[in-house]
């Protein structure tokens, strides 16, 4: 019998052959050469650098998640474990990056690897108030004016509207759960009453998700270890927004900030998708896709993609292989761990994203 996970891996393989050969197909090979010669290096450079960045954010916010449980773990070690998680997601199916991660930080900073696998829950959290975050920024700074026709000013305003309606509701939604977790086995009961108006399979999941937030918010109790992580979540996804703002720059794109913080959130929403390694295909379509919305003509859009893919993708992998080799591992062993089960000492929530 196939696996669910096998399952996943065939559905994102199929997926990103196809989305690959409709991007490729589409290309005027002669146009899109044109379009690369005219990036400037140096904006190239820059967004290269910040969203390496990123990883230096996430591995200190890390740290703070980490620190009740493993005080003495350095950001540098955890950074190690962070572009290596990183490789192994991009060069291995299946999401292999989630376990090397842990498995890395275990090694080289001493970590409890249950105590690391229980902090993801928490980091995904923190993820979701930063994307909330540049999906509020967006509907707050989306200009009228790129509107040139009623059926783009309609766009505009539904953008703005449900922008700001979903990222208010979000990050209430998020208040809340915090309040509620942090009161104990007193608000658990609350939450399953709560729970338990929906059907079976939903208060189940909703359940799972609320013990594996407590397991992980164990480790990130202290107020000020809180507002750290959301202060570093609110950076990690503004740098992302940034960087994709500079490559406007280095491809002479006339787009306001609003723009590359709705790229921002598409991004995000399509590297959750099922898709092969490399994220081929599907991120490139989406990129392109979303530039387009903006009046940006398709070839610049394709090579925009490109690049962004390239900017996004080689260097950190670069540096985690790097960090892999220096720790002594291979993919083939990253892989090997892949299957077997690492059971947190409390309760683990079902992934936010997959």
């Amino acid at each position: 019998m196939v696996s669910p996970g096998s399952r996943r891996v065939a559905v994102g393989i199929v997926l990103s052959v196809c989305l690959s050969l409709w991007f490729l197909a589409s290309i005027h090979w002669d146009e899109l050469g044109a379009a690369m010669a005219t990036v400037k290096v140096g904006p190239v450079a820059l967004a290269c650098g910040l969203l390496v960045m990123e990883f230096v954010l996430r591995a200190a916010r890390w740290k703070v998640l980490l620190r009740p449980a493993a005080p003495d773990a350095k950001v540098r070690e955890l950074f190690a474990a962070t572009v290596i998680g990183a490789a192994a997601n991009t060069l291995l199916p299946a999401r292999a990056g989630e376990i090397a991660k842990p498995l890395v930080a275990a090694r080289r900073a001493g970590v409890n690897i249950t105590t690391a696998v229980a902090t993801a829950v928490m980091e995904r959290v923190y993820d979701i108030f930063g994307l909330l975050s540049v999906l509020l920024t967006m509907a707050i700074l989306l200009p009228d004016q790129v509107a040139d026709t009623r059926e783009e000013a309609v766009l505009v305003v539904n953008l703005k509207r449900y922008g700001a309606l979903f990222g208010a509701a979000g990050l209430t939604a998020m208040a809340v759960f915090f309040t509620l977790a942090m009161r104990g086995g007193a608000a658990r009961a609350l939450f399953a009453r709560i729970a338990s108006l929906g059907p079976a399979p939903l208060r189940d999941r909703v359940m799972g998700l609320y013990d594996g937030f407590v397991a992980g918010l164990g480790n990130a109790r202290d107020p000020v270890g809180q507002l750290k992580a959301a202060g570093l979540s609110l950076m990690i996804w503004q740098n992302g927004a940034v960087a994709i703002y500079v490559l406007f720059w280095a491809f002479g794109l006339d787009l306001p900030y609003s723009a590359a913080c709705f790229t921002a959130v598409a991004i995000a929403l399509t590297v959750a998708l099922p898709q092969a390694p490399g994220f081929f295909g599907v991120f490139h379509v989406a990129i392109e896709k979303t530039l387009v919305l903006w009046e940006v003509d398709p070839t610049p859009a394709k090579a925009f993609a490109i690049v962004f893919w390239g900017v996004s993708f080689l260097p950190v992998t670069t540096i985690g292989l790097g960090a892999l080799w220096r720790e002594g591992l291979t993919l083939g062993e990253l892989w090997s761990k892949k299957g077997q089960e690492v059971t947190p000492e409390t309760p683990a929530a079902p992934r936010l994203t997959e």
